[in-house]
């Protein structure tokens, strides 16, 4: 005689829709999930990128700024001094040696900069 299995078909069917209800609440829970999380590392990744270029951009600026003027600090054809005008250029206060233009206004070349910074 030949053993009848236990389980009836309508077991069967409500043990598969309650297997592929578990599966689709764990699928959905991993998409939520997924979703709270993407939000606010989404906006953090954008607000991060636009922060970093807006430090190149500054940064390209404060550079091509401080080109224009340390170039201005330069000596003229005569040998004075471009920045301020002085016309035998300038002499280090403790030693008395002769300095370039641009090492004795570099104080005043990086508040201009900083001005600028703010």
């Amino acid at each position: 005689m030949a053993r009848r299995s236990s389980a009836s078909p309508a077991a069967v069917v409500v043990g598969a829709i309650v297997a592929i209800g578990v599966l689709l609440l764990i699928l959905k829970w991993l998409l939520i999930t997924a979703a709270i999380l993407a939000v606010p590392f989404g906006l953090w990744w954008a607000w991060d990128r636009a922060a970093q270029e807006r430090d190149r951009r500054d940064v390209g600026v404060l550079d091509a700024r401080r080109r224009e003027l340390e170039s201005r600090a330069v000596l003229d054809p005569a040998g004075g001094c471009a920045w301020c005008g002085m016309p035998r250029g300038h002499r280090d206060h403790r030693t008395g040696a002769r300095v370039t233009p641009r090492a004795f206004h570099r104080l005043e070349i990086e508040q201009t900069l900083d001005a600028l910074r703010a």
